[in-house]
C-alpha cells in the first residue's frame, strides 16, 4: 500500500463574507504603537454570527479625529462606560459596526455605530467573552497603620 493511495484534491470552502450593519462583541482590546510611532487602539471583534474576529485601529495621530473616533466606540457599545480606560471592562462588551471587504479581500470594520441606530438589528449570535468586573485598589480605606510591626 502507498501513501498516495486514496489522495484527491480537496477544495477549501471559502469563509461567509459578513458585510453590512452588523451586531459585533469585543474580544480582545490592547494599547500600542504604530509603525509610525503614534499610540494607537487595536480592537479585536467578532461579528455577530460568526467565528472569526477582524481588527480595527483607533489611532491617535490627529487629536481631533481621534477624539471623534474614540466617541463614535463609545457611543457603539454602551456596555462601556464614556471614557472607561480599563481595556480590560471593554471585552465582552455588545455593539453594533459597519462591516465590509477591502480592497484585499479581508474583512474590515468601516464604522462603528451608534448604539441608538443599532436599535432595528438582530441580537448578537455566538460565543461572547465574559464581561470583567474590574475592582480597582485604590478604594481602600486607609488606616494609617502598619499592618505588620
Amino acid at each position: 500500500m502507498s501513501i498516495w493511495d486514496g489522495f484527491d484534491r480537496e477544495e477549501k470552502a471559502e469563509a461567509a463574507k459578513v458585510t453590512g450593519r452588523v451586531r459585533c462583541v469585543i474580544v480582545d482590546a490592547e494599547e500600542t504603537v504604530s509603525k509610525s510611532g503614534y499610540p494607537m487602539f487595536v480592537i479585536t471583534v467578532r461579528p455577530s454570527g460568526t467565528s472569526f474576529k477582524v481588527k480595527t485601529w483607533i489611532v491617535k495621530n490627529d487629536v481631533h479625529k481621534f477624539n471623534q473616533n474614540l466617541t463614535k466606540f463609545y457611543d457603539a457599545f454602551p456596555e462601556i462606560p464614556f471614557g472607561e480606560r480599563n481595556l480590560m471592562a471593554w471585552i465582552g462588551a455588545e455593539g453594533a459596526a459597519m462591516f465590509g471587504v477591502n480592497d484585499n479581500g479581508y474583512m474590515e470594520v468601516r464604522y462603528f455605530i451608534d448604539a441608538v441606530d443599532a436599535t432595528d438589528l438582530p441580537a448578537f449570535e455566538g460565543e461572547k467573552p465574559e464581561r470583567q468586573t474590574i475592582t480597582s485598589l485604590d478604594d481602600e480605606e486607609d488606616d494609617g497603620e502598619l499592618p505588620f510591626v
